[in-house]
């Protein structure tokens, strides 16, 4: 049963259908993708964005904190990866507070508005920054992963206060670049020392609970051959004959799916939410020449892995080194290693805020599922660093990172709902 309170924010909220799509269509306008390493964010978009966040949250009556992470002040956590090296400025961080009478229980609302590149353009119906609506679905890049979420939880804050509802704990918004690349921007958010008994990403879950995510190794090898001419054959390389670093690359290749095949069958690589951990070459680059014999190879690899499991680094070197010493070239010139590890996160489901929502999303649309996700997102830093108990619940994720991105407009408002009345909920109304 919905309180009075809550079916007038409900109203409100359907009331106002045409307005949430409208705030969306101005997230999706703004083209910030985050940048390539090594680049920095050249337009103003970022900016702009913020600008509109900072506007929304101020009409909501929140107080506001504007900064641009500088990677190089944030503070070395283990399994918290910082590129030291990467530019952040132009990207703003948002955060905005909106006290309560300090008689509830304090919420975080995260969500992060850098979105990957749009690829292809004749591979995309609608412009990918032009927000529009079709067959009731709000197409572009971002609109599920995850300005849809932004919108539903900023919009959800705002229709509270516009109901005249007053809550009793304090509701902390983050908005936040950088997930896509390093997720540094969340970091900077823990680092500055915002607190809160619960928080909520908004990242597209279908209007399910997110619970888990997988953590991930970033990791580069190079494999090194020994140059000659691709036309001439080659002696022995004892006998100071080339030695092609491609065909080693392949061993170390084959080797990964050795790993993926002893992960997939391990009890311990079992988890009710998430499957077992894996190892994914993404990039190859070797040689120089097309008649020469390449020297140097090198293969970029991903590799996620389970919450709470701190041997998977190990066990990658220990497969490469085994494979080296098998072999009397890289037993002599073994591959080389490069690694950049972030930590994997989960709540347990039967933290009081999982409650809280699994009774909201119940009541307002579904049953939800419990759900893991093989990639992480920014709840790994509010979990591990801040220790706040942190879900996520969002919009339909179905076409996240594809061509023709789109979250529909009854998905959209929905999750506005489902947040609002959690938010009133777990805060309380004083």
């Amino acid at each position: 049963m919905f309180s009075d309170a809550e079916k007038k924010v409900l109203d409100i909220i359907d009331d106002n259908r045409e307005n949430i799509v409208k705030y969306l269509q101005s997230m999706i306008s703004y083209k910030t993708v985050s940048p390539s390493d090594g680049e920095r964010a050249e337009s103003d978009d970022f900016i702009n964005h913020q600008e509109l966040i900072q506007q929304t949250l101020n009409e909501a009556g929140c107080s506001i904190e504007s900064w641009d992470v500088n990677p190089k002040d944030l503070k070395p956590f283990p399994g918290a990866y910082i590129d030291p090296d990467r530019d952040l400025s132009r990207m703003p961080v948002v955060v905005g507070t909106l006290k309560g009478n300090g008689n509830g229980k304090s919420l975080i609302l995260n969500g992060h508005y850098d979105v990957v590149p749009e690829g292809l353009l004749e591979n995309w119906i609608h412009d990918p920054f032009g927000g529009e609506v079709s067959e009731n679905k709000i197409f572009g890049r971002g609109a599920c992963d995850m300005k849809g979420g932004i919108a539903a939880m900023i919009q959800a804050v705002k229709f509270i206060r516009k109901a005249d509802i007053k809550v009793a704990g304090d509701i902390i918004i983050q908005v936040v670049p950088e997930e896509e690349k390093t997720s540094m921007g969340t970091l900077s958010c823990c680092q500055r020392g915002y607190m809160a008994d619960a928080a909520i990403v908004t990242e597209p879950t279908n209007m399910d609970i997110l619970l888990a995510v997988r953590g991930n190794i970033g990791g580069l090898i190079t494999i090194f051959g020994r140059a000659g001419h691709a036309d001439v054959n080659q002696p022995h390389w004892q006998e100071g004959g080339a030695v092609n670093a491609i065909t080693k690359a392949v061993k170390v290749i084959m080797a990964m799916e050795e790993l993926n095949r002893e992960w997939r069958d391990r009890p311990d690589m079992k988890h009710k939410y998430l499957d077992p951990s894996i190892i994914t070459p993404t990039i190859i680059n070797g040689g120089l020449w097309s008649v020469s014999v390449p020297e140097k190879v090198e293969i970029q690899f991903s590799s996620d892995f389970l919450p709470g499991y701190d041997k998977l680094q190990a066990e990658i070197e220990e497969k490469i080194s085994s494979l080296a010493n098998t072999d009397s070239w890289m037993r002599m010139h073994p591959p080389e290693l490069e690694t950049g590890l972030m930590y994997g996160a989960e709540t347990d489901e039967n933290e009081p805020i999982v409650k809280c929502a699994f009774d909201t999303i119940s009541e307002l649309h579904k049953k939800p599922e419990f759900i893991g996700w093989g990639t992480l997102s920014d709840a790994i830093h509010l979990i591990n660093y801040s220790k706040i108990p942190t879900i996520s619940i969002g919009p339909e994720s179905k076409t996240a990172h594809e061509a023709n991105e789109f979250i529909t407009v009854d998905s959209l408002i929905k999750t506005t709902k489902i947040l609002a009345l959690t938010i009133m909920r777990w805060c309380g109304i004083g």
